[in-house]
Order: structure tokens, then C-alpha cells, then sequence
């Protein structure tokens, strides 16, 4: 009797090469239908990011560097005083003759 079980679960547990095959065709097929829609997907974001980039590169000739007057002013300031420094710095330690 427990020859027989033990025949019948080997039996019933091995599946054939052709089973084998089948199902490993399908999870195949199953995983390159999900990579296709991934794909698709991917594709289209990509399309959106050229098409982003396509309106970036069109826009980029009418940006320009403009430097806000505050900061023109600021320099010439700075430079002033610097000078200013300097002047009093040498009337201060340069020896006059006397």
C-alpha cells in the first residue's frame, strides 16, 4: 500500500518536458507583454521630456544675464571706499618732513 502511494504522488508530482516547456513559453510571453507596456509607458515620458527640452532650447536666446543696478552701484561704492582707506592709510603712516 504505501508502495502504491509513493508511485502514484511520483507520478502525479513530475510534470512532463512538454508542461514544462508550455509554462515556461507563457511566463515568457507574460513577462515580455509587461516589459512591452512598461516600455510604451517609458517611451511616452520620454517624448514629453524631448518635447519639454524642445521648448527649453527655444526659450534659451530670449534669457539674458542682466546684472541688477544695485549691484552696479554697490561695486563703485566699494571701490570708493577701498580707496578712501588707502588714502587715509598712507596720509596717516607716511612720514610729511617735519
Amino acid at each position: 500500500m504505501i508502495y502504491l502511494a509513493v508511485i502514484v504522488l511520483l507520478l502525479t508530482g513530475c510534470a512532463s518536458s512538454t508542461a514544462m516547456i508550455s509554462q515556461s513559453a507563457n511566463t515568457s510571453r507574460e513577462a515580455a507583454a509587461q516589459a512591452r507596456a512598461y516600455l510604451v509607458k517609458a517611451n511616452d515620458e520620454l517624448a514629453q521630456i524631448e518635447a519639454l527640452s524642445a521648448q527649453i532650447s527655444a526659450q534659451i536666446p530670449y534669457v539674458s544675464d542682466d546684472v541688477p543696478a544695485i549691484y552696479s552701484t554697490l561695486q563703485y561704492v566699494s571701490i570708493a571706499v577701498v580707496a578712501a582707506v588707502i588714502g587715509a592709510l598712507i596720509y596717516t603712516y607716511i612720514p610729511r618732513g617735519r
